[in-house]
């Protein structure tokens, strides 16, 4: 008898070591607790050899041990149903936004169906078939995808022309545009993967705003262009730029042409490479020319010299005129309708605005300035 009760306590010792293995986070379990101190008092009349209440003890800890297995067995199945659950509700979801019910009306429907058995059975903590419902749900739209795929042409092109936008300061220029763009932009791209249909149309409005705000900024900044590019070329002329600084003027033209040329193409950002080329040419064969020293002044006002009256034989002889008297008759013949005699050419007066022909090659522009003043 005495065998039968050490046989009986080694398999209780053993059941509850695996239980204890298994189960270490059900240590609060208040079944587990009462198991626990069952196999002690258990242990103890067995050593007190009253095997009978040692027995009884045992069995009584197996009992609790059990309902402790029980308990520990439908949570794991509580834990996996839950997320299972989690998953399939996702799922459904996402169903939801790429509009699984008009696309994929079967799997949907079905889906939904077993997703609602299954929550059903999970309050009733009817775990295995709670999990058998939303495994099925997961299955049943693992296939689901959105029909259209992602527009990602559409959204690289709207990208690139917010970068253009960004480094030419159109935003400055057209802010409604630019912001009305961006807007369209933002809200193409949260649809991307759940409605690519209405995904693709936002990123297309989103273009097209981007596009306005660059065309527009583009054709007033043409504009301010233009007219700086005129005076520039206006400035190059009034010194004979085309003839004293003829290379530089002559490629400030041929950038300008480009300029226009990309412009009408829609090749804008060469167009304006081209024309801050030409503007800069203009510029620097201005410069050129005047740094030349070959331009003498186009007009001359006479003066009151009291010890050395003006007169065209004299103006004539001037360095910055012609440097030589016998020319007088140039002058004479370019001005004689402002003489009060036209026939005397002796009688002129002072502030009278004298033109000077040029002769072969030179280059007369503006009025003489007096250096002494």
């Amino acid at each position: 008898m005495k065998k039968f009760y050490v046989f009986s306590f080694a398999v209780l010792f053993f059941a509850v070591a695996g239980f204890h293995v298994q189960g270490q986070n059900l240590r609060d379990n208040p079944d587990y607790r009462r198991g626990v101190e069952l196999q002690s008092l258990a242990r103890q009349a067995y050593n007190e050899g009253d095997y009978d209440k040692s027995v009884e003890y045992s069995a009584s800890a197996q009992e609790s041990f059990q309902k402790a297995r029980d308990y520990a067995d439908l949570m794991a199945l509580r834990y996996t149903a839950n997320n299972l659950k989690n998953r399939a509700g996702e799922r459904l979801h996402y169903a939801e936004y790429i509009r699984a019910d008009q696309n994929f009306p079967d799997e949907y429907t079905a889906a939904r169906a077993s997703s609602t058995a299954a929550d059903e059975a999970f309050s009733a903590q009817d775990y295995p078939a709670s999990i058998t419902g939303y495994q099925a749900t997961l299955d049943l739209l693992k296939n689901i995808q959105p029909l259209t795929p992602e527009p990602s042409a559409e959204l690289a092109k709207a990208q690139e022309l917010r970068g253009t936008i960004s480094r030419y300061g159109v935003d400055a220029i057209r802010p409604e545009e630019t912001r009305r763009g961006d807007a369209a932009f933002n809200r193409g791209r949260e649809y991307i993967g759940t409605d690519n249909d209405q995904a693709k149309v936002m990123l297309n409005n989103a273009i097209t705003e981007y596009q306005a705000a660059i065309n527009l900024a583009v054709a007033f900044t043409a504009v301010k262009r233009r007219t700086e590019l005129a005076e520039a070329r206006e400035k190059a002329d009034g010194v004979s730029a085309a003839k004293l600084a003829s290379d530089i003027y002559a490629d400030a033209q041929k950038n300008e042409k480009s300029a226009e040329s990309n412009l009408q193409t829609g090749a804008w950002t060469v167009a304006w490479s081209d024309s801050e080329a030409a503007l800069k040419g203009y510029n620097d064969s201005y410069a050129a020319a005047l740094a030349s020293g070959r331009i003498k002044p186009e007009f001359y006002t006479v003066r009151l010299i009291p010890n050395r009256r003006d007169c065209l034989w004299r103006i004539a002889g001037y360095d910055f005129v012609y440097g030589d008297p016998w020319k007088w008759r140039l002058l004479y013949e370019e001005n004689k309708s402002l003489l009060k005699d036209p026939n005397n050419p002796r009688i002129i007066e002072p502030g009278m605005r004298i033109h000077i022909p040029s002769l072969d090659g030179e280059v007369r522009t503006g009025d003489w300035k007096n250096p002494a003043n």
